[in-house]
């Protein structure tokens, strides 16, 4: 039986499935992380090594008749990263097409069921990628946080901590934000945030957990994080806009999806993006998310055996 391999290689976990040709899922299986970036390659190795070896096991094949395999992961846009994770295939003794891309380029392809389209990720950090039905591609953002992710949850978690140590001092409005933090990360005093925010080791996904913070206040009546939101749909527009631009797609019928815990979990947020680009771009059609990014490594290892 002919067979494809689609693997999202994400920074905290690497999700497989395995497909026949017509993209049924036939096994399917879950590791550790296996991004370059922030993981050992020999770590990295192993997870893909294990993934693919027990996967193939499973269904009782020979490698032999795996047509392609497909590894979305973040950084996969430098070619010598790319070099690297192919390497770290072909050691298994596999011969047949390897395919790595972005991991915003599955999460596309699983999104909306085929590689064209555009996609806006929300979650911890933020990104925009866009694909034409003849293969070119762009992004916008995934700068990373300090430099930019812009619209991200973390964006809107630490704007909310700057909005509440305004409040506290007096140079900004008022904000239900300056004790529902404290309270949120079970801090004494507003003092204590720098402790937490320089010397706890809180990185991106706690400061990104704040947008329950913000949502709660937002519905609660706050105005500050009501702007805190807004800005941020904002800004997840303007990466749709800039894509849209370069590929020349605002005028072309095509969908849109979006993923990500910020997005996606606060309705304000996606209501205001959603506005936005029904206003500006009327043909562009906002889906929900299809499959998941590992459904849409195997839809791209099977394109490529058509």
């Amino acid at each position: 039986m002919e067979y494809v391999i689609g693997i999202d290689g994400g920074g905290t976990k690497t999700h497989m499935k395995i497909s026949d040709l017509n993209y049924n899922i036939i096994a399917e299986g879950i590791k550790g992380p296996s991004n370059i970036n922030s993981t050992s390659k020999e770590e990295v190795k192993k997870v893909f090594q294990e993934l693919i070896c027990e996967g193939v096991k499973e269904i009782g094949q020979s490698l032999d008749n795996c047509n392609a395999i497909c590894i979305g992961t973040a950084g996969a846009d430098r070619d010598e990263d790319k070099v690297i994770i192919e390497n770290m295939i072909k050691a298994i003794g596999y011969k047949g097409k390897i395919i790595v891309v972005n991991d915003a380029e599955i999460a596309l392809a699983g999104g909306i069921g085929k590689r064209n389209g555009i996609i806006v990720i929300s979650g911890t950090g933020s990104i925009c990628y866009g694909r034409t039905e003849e293969g070119k591609s762009c992004r916008s953002g995934g700068w990373g946080h300090i430099i930019g992710d812009e619209g991200s949850g973390y964006d809107i978690g630490i704007s909310a901590i700057k909005a509440a140590l305004k409040s506290y001092d007096g140079r900004g409005e008022k904000t239900i934000l300056e004790t529902s933090i404290l309270k949120h990360l079970d801090l004494k005093c507003h003092e204590d945030l720098i402790n937490y925010i320089y010397r706890s080791g809180a990185g991106k996904k706690e400061i990104a957990k704040l947008t329950r913070v913000v949502n709660s206040a937002y519905k609660a009546g706050d105005a500050v994080s009501k702007r805190i939101l807004k800005s941020a749909a904002k800004e997840l527009f303007l990466s749709v806009k800039a894509v849209a631009c370069k590929l020349e797609l605002g005028d072309k019928n095509i969908s849109l999806t979006t993923t990500g815990g910020a997005i996606n979990n606060i309705e304000y947020l996606y209501d205001e993006f959603k506005n936005s680009i029904n206003e500006v771009y009327p043909k562009i059609n906002l889906v929900h998310m299809k499959n998941d990014s590992a459904f849409g490594a195997v839809v791209i290892a099977a394109g490529e055996c058509d």
